[in-house]
């Protein structure tokens, strides 16, 4: 054994009490089981009381930026992964070819 190994023995404190948690399939879950296990949070407020979202009112030039940005940024990442992947071919016809 090595120098470092510190032979310890068990002072029968519990770490963790694992003896309620159920295990669930991992294959096909059930959901309503798992929705009847989980505690119960009501204790807090309400949900959204803390903090109202206020709604943002856009006129069509607001709405047509906003869809314009949208698509863009969706645009530049599709675009960026095209390019990388333009690029892997390349090297790889370079390579192999």
């Amino acid at each position: 054994m090595s120098d470092r190994y510190i032979d310890q023995e068990d002072d029968g404190r519990v770490v963790a009490d694992m003896s309620e948690v159920s295990r669930t399939p991992i294959l096909i879950p059930r959901f309503d089981q798992i929705r009847k296990n989980r505690p119960d949070i009501s204790d807090g407020p309400e949900p959204g009381s803390e903090r109202r979202q206020e709604t943002v009112q856009l006129d069509g030039e607001g709405r047509r930026a906003m869809i314009a940005g949208a698509l863009s940024a969706a645009l530049l990442i599709g675009g960026t992964i095209a390019a990388a992947f333009a690029i892997l071919i390349f090297f790889i016809l370079k390579v192999y070819g």
